[in-house]
């Protein structure tokens, strides 16, 4: 396991991609406020503060789908546990 630090790897990253450090750190914060704008809105359909119309409408409807699929898997196999 490495022990880079963070600014190390920006270093690093910056200079595999031939770009400005600084826009390696824009690049960071944007796709990190994408995953978890993405995991909130997951996590409010789950919840069922926001329908699956809504859901689709910020996250498109192949990962809807995909949640609605790993829900079912996770509500089968805790039936499947509460009847062992």
């Amino acid at each position: 396991m490495t022990t880079d630090t963070v600014s190390e790897r920006v270093k690093e990253l910056a200079e595999h991609h031939e770009m400005d450090e600084s826009a390696v750190i824009q690049q960071a914060v944007e796709t990190g406020v994408e995953t978890l704008y993405r995991d909130m809105i997951v996590s409010r359909y789950l919840n069922d503060e926001i329908t699956r119309e809504e859901a689709i409408g910020h996250l498109g409807a192949e990962l809807v789908e995909e949640v609605d699929t790993a829900r079912e898997a996770v509500e089968e196999d805790v039936r499947w546990g509460l009847q062992a």
